[in-house]
């Protein structure tokens, strides 16, 4: 697998063929000197851009018009003198060129339009990886890695499948066997067609050199769409915060991709936004905190920027890039080869995982509110996928929407039998004929109700939950019957669901008095919530969810949480290992966002103010007993306490991201 370098930038340069003076000022001394005040040491360049222009001399392609330099081959060359890496971007999923000039290539709705003609939001016009196209594209790559053999890697945009119903993709589905008319079957004819592009173009890219690194960007990296990945040497997890992903996209994704074999890295930007916004500047508390976030979960970095069409780097952007980044070089040596330390897994609700998903910030929802209790609550986890095994966690969540097959329940018995725990809310433990409970929570399942919104009751199991008083929650409930469990949460049904004929208030009838079945029960082993109530926590954000799950994983661990910290929910922590160092080292992160202004009609999160954290108390339960504690990169002695349970220590302060050295 290819080992990645830190500190990288992504230099979009999609320009279109109206723009005049292409590369003119281009000068290799500024470019090289934009590079060392960024403290970057790798940066994707381009050969072909979503406009479908070459920025080199090309037999295959089409160069840009208005481009009278070998940009491409002049910017490799300054890389080179200063050591810095330069993987070669090809648009592969996007070439407006080749589609005009072959609209055949262009994928057909089933509408039967090709693209709405005077949209102008976004390149609309997607190739076709079953047309001639695949061959003219691969002929572009492989004509790249000739020219530049000792290239370090080829990464290919705009991955996805599409449904396509072209006049010969037609005629192919029905020799395959697929039916056009069963959207299903559409869709599996558009998962064949991807593989065809990943063996193709993955060829390409190593046609020169076997072991040349290459990436397919989709926007999001699948999860569980092994076979997919596995076309890649590394991953590159694309993940704008302020661009419509939000900042708690990227630590699900790493928190699944650390669990596979690929070295990753993380993609921000260094726009207000988005891509393609010339003009746009973070705030550099904002690039400082997400690499620090990136490193904190075990990911090497990488900062997007679009060149100005004419060439010339621009030296504010690489001055913010380069506050971020000088933070970055001096932390490198705690933040390689890492391996996280959890006790804690969610597993997937995720259904058909081994289908490729692409598309900008995509997660699902009930993984995504457990990860959020999760991070709020400062305990590290890791995402598996279907296809993982649960060995070595203490306790895995199951979130609604997962499904308990004969497999799945076969290998949560085990689970359970060799110590494991268990929190399960919704579907997650019912059988796949929604009939019984596929693993024994220590209840009987009765049905479900149709009664929406209940509340939530507070019980003396749940000591966490500051408010006694009934707890609205939307969504239907299974109604359940405790046999040998106890009753972790009560339920109360409203007095009716509201409707044009009965209502109350403003939104919906308060709770009846009348006792029902129980919202959620606990025995030594199994938690489980008769509510969606992960989905509800990301839907509705209501802190008091997040409490009635505190104390489930309070009482399946014994009071014993793998962190306890007095840092603030919007703080987040995460334990990496390395092994042959022996130490640990924890990270701790804190920064806080407000919310400005729109983008794509989603509100924009943004970091401005650094707010230093002072007197941070951490307590840290971990496998090997911890000899020694230091502040790093900046060397200082931490005084601890350390027992055959876990270590103790006070951070006085420290400001956005902070590592501490656990030595073993």
């Amino acid at each position: 697998m290819h080992h990645l370098r830190f500190r990288q930038v992504h230099l979009d340069f999609h320009t279109s063929g109206l723009i005049p003076g292409i590369g003119e000022k281009f000068d290799k001394r500024r470019f090289q000197e934009a590079l060392k005040v960024g403290h970057v040491d790798s940066i994707t360049l381009f050969s072909k851009c979503h406009h479908g222009y070459s920025y080199h001399p090309t037999k295959v392609g089409q160069m840009h018009p208005h481009l009278k330099t070998d940009l491409l081959a002049r910017q490799i060359d300054a890389c080179r003198e200063i050591n810095v890496r330069c993987p070669i971007y090809l648009s592969a999923g996007l070439d407006e060129l080749a589609a005009f000039a072959n609209p055949t290539w262009v994928v057909k709705k089933k509408d039967g339009t090709l693209y709405k003609p005077l949209e102008v939001e976004w390149f609309v016009r997607i190739l076709r990886f079953n047309s001639p196209y695949l061959a003219y594209l691969c002929a572009q790559i492989e004509e790249v890695c000739q020219r530049w053999p000792d290239n370090d890697g080829i990464f290919l945009d705009i991955i996805g499948t599409h449904r396509d119903y072209s006049d010969d993709a037609l005629k192919e589905m029905k020799q395959l066997g697929y039916n056009p008319e069963n959207d299903d079957d559409v869709q599996r004819y558009a998962e064949e067609v991807l593989y065809r592009y990943f063996k193709a173009s993955t060829a390409a890219a190593k046609s020169v050199n076997k072991d040349n690194p290459v990436f397919h960007n989709s926007g999001h990296i699948s999860l569980g769409a092994r076979k997919a990945l596995s076309f890649n040497t590394h991953l590159e997890l694309e993940s704008l915060p302020t661009g419509g992903w939000g900042y708690d996209h990227f630590p699900m994704s790493a928190r699944y991709v650390i669990t596979q074999k690929w070295d990753f890295l993380g993609m921000t930007g260094k726009f207000h936004n988005t891509w393609g916004e010339f003009g746009g500047f973070k705030r550099p508390a904002a690039l400082r905190y997400e690499c620090g976030a990136m490193l904190a979960y075990g990911a090497k970095c990488s900062i997007g920027d679009q060149l100005h069409p004419n060439g010339e780097m621009n030296l504010d952007t690489y001055k913010l890039i380069g506050a971020a980044y000088a933070e970055v070089e001096k932390k490198e040596p705690w933040c390689d080869y890492v391996k996280p330390v959890v006790k804690i897994a969610i597993v997937s609700a995720l259904q058909n995982q081994g289908s490729w998903r692409g598309g900008h910030g995509q997660t699902f929802e009930a993984d995504e509110g457990a990860g959020r209790m999760l991070l709020e609550l400062h305990q590290p986890f890791v995402v598996l996928d279907e296809q993982a095994d649960w060995t070595g966690y203490d306790l895995v969540i199951l979130p609604e929407g997962f499904v308990m097959t004969p497999a799945k329940a076969a290998q949560a018995k085990k689970f359970l039998a060799a110590g494991g725990r268990i929190i399960a809310a919704g579907s997650a433990l019912v059988d796949p004929e929604k009939t019984a409970f596929a693993i024994d929570p220590g209840a009987k399942l009765l049905g479900r109700t149709t009664n929406n919104p209940d509340y939530l009751v507070a019980t003396p199991l749940t000591p966490e939950v500051p408010v006694k008083s009934p707890i609205v929650i939307h969504g239907c409930a299974y109604e359940i019957k405790p046999t040998t469990a106890k009753v972790l949460v009560e339920r109360r049904e409203s007095y009716f669901n509201r409707t044009w004929e009965h209502y109350c208030s403003h939104q919906h009838a308060p709770d009846a008095p009348k006792k029902v079945s129980p919202a959620a029960t606990v025995n030594s082993k199994i938690a489980y919530f008769a509510h969606n109530i992960f989905s509800a926590y990301r839907t509705y954000g209501q802190p008091l969810y997040r409490d009635f799950f505190a104390d489930a994983l309070n009482h399946l661990l014994n009071g014993k949480l793998p962190v306890e910290t007095n840092l603030p929910t919007t703080a987040r922590i995460n334990v990496m290992e390395q092994r042959k160092e022996k130490r640990y080292v924890a990270h701790l992160l804190y920064a806080p966002t407000s919310t400005r202004g729109k983008f794509n009609g989603q509100p924009v999160e943004i970091i401005e103010d650094l707010i230093p954290l002072r007197d941070v108390s951490v307590t840290l339960r971990l496998p090997r007993k911890v000899k020694s504690a230091r502040l790093v990169p900046e060397g200082g002695e931490l005084a601890f306490t350390a027992n055959k349970d876990g270590v103790s220590f006070t951070v006085p302060e420290f400001t956005a991201h902070q590592m501490i050295e656990l030595g073993y």
